[in-house]
């Protein structure tokens, strides 16, 4: 495969108001586009074969959208990923060729993290990473991305126990419909080599309220990553909290 200069290769984006941005992946700048709109849509129709949708959010505490279920769970990691700390679904085109060839594409995520790295990420079934097509365009994609310094990911799925981990403490990540009083309880009494339901019994001793709040505050806990356990071992009350990181989210 040929080389492409990003200074020739064409970015679209839509900023926040709306506007359509047209400049180079060269001259393009991650904190605009970042806070920008997807530059396609999100529909739904009967009969369709994947499922799009929105997610709201922790990271960017607003409503992010996803193409499929494999995009959704890709999503969630990003999302509990504390270094992460901004997300863009579908946030720009690409447009550049490789001699005769005409290239376009659409990455699924781009992410800002704490350090100031910009990532970008497509999501791909593992089974059509081997077909020409799909490889000939994420190869170019890394390397017209990786020109501008920024990283290039192609995600495709990660430990199931983890990613149903995952999941469930997601419950956790809307922090206004947790209990406060319950989660400064909880926060107050867990402590490494702990289990969950000790830290539980624990806190339900100096708060009164029904237990469901407590849980709900511990699901905020887990997703914040104010406790560490271990993601990658169907949880349970068992679940031994291996570090301590704050006080509360």
């Amino acid at each position: 495969m040929g080389r492409t200069a990003a200074s020739q290769v064409r970015l679209q984006y839509i900023s926040s108001s709306g506007e359509e941005i047209v400049t180079t992946l060269a001259e393009a700048k991650a904190e605009e586009i970042v806070g920008g709109q997807p530059v396609r849509g999100f529909p739904s129709y009967a009969g369709m074969k994947h499922y799009p949708g929105w997610l709201w959010t922790a990271t960017m505490k607003d409503h992010v959208g996803y193409e499929s279920l494999l995009e959704r769970d890709c999503l969630l990691l990003a999302d509990m990923d504390q270094e992460v700390v901004a997300i863009a679904s579908q946030p720009f085109g690409l447009t550049g060729r490789t001699g005769d060839t005409l290239h376009r594409h659409v990455p699924d995520y781009l992410l800002r993290r704490r350090d100031g790295t910009t990532v970008v990420i497509d999501v791909k079934p593992a089974a059509f990473l081997d077909e020409p097509r799909v490889a000939a365009s994420l190869g170019w994609t890394s390397q017209v991305i990786s020109e501008v310094g920024w990283r290039y990911e192609v995600w495709s799925g990660s430990d199931p126990i983890r990613l149903e981990n995952v999941r469930f403490v997601a419950q956790g990540r809307r922090l206004n419909l947790i209990d406060q009083e319950a989660l400064e309880a909880l926060a107050a009494t867990g402590a490494e080599g702990m289990n969950l339901d000790e830290a539980l019994s624990a806190a339900a001793r100096q708060f009164s309220a029904e237990r469901a709040y407590l849980r709900s505050a511990l699901l905020a806990l887990l997703w914040f990553q104010v406790w560490r356990v271990d993601l990658d071992r169907p949880l349970s009350g068992r679940t031994q909290i291996e570090q301590v990181a704050g006080s509360r989210p």
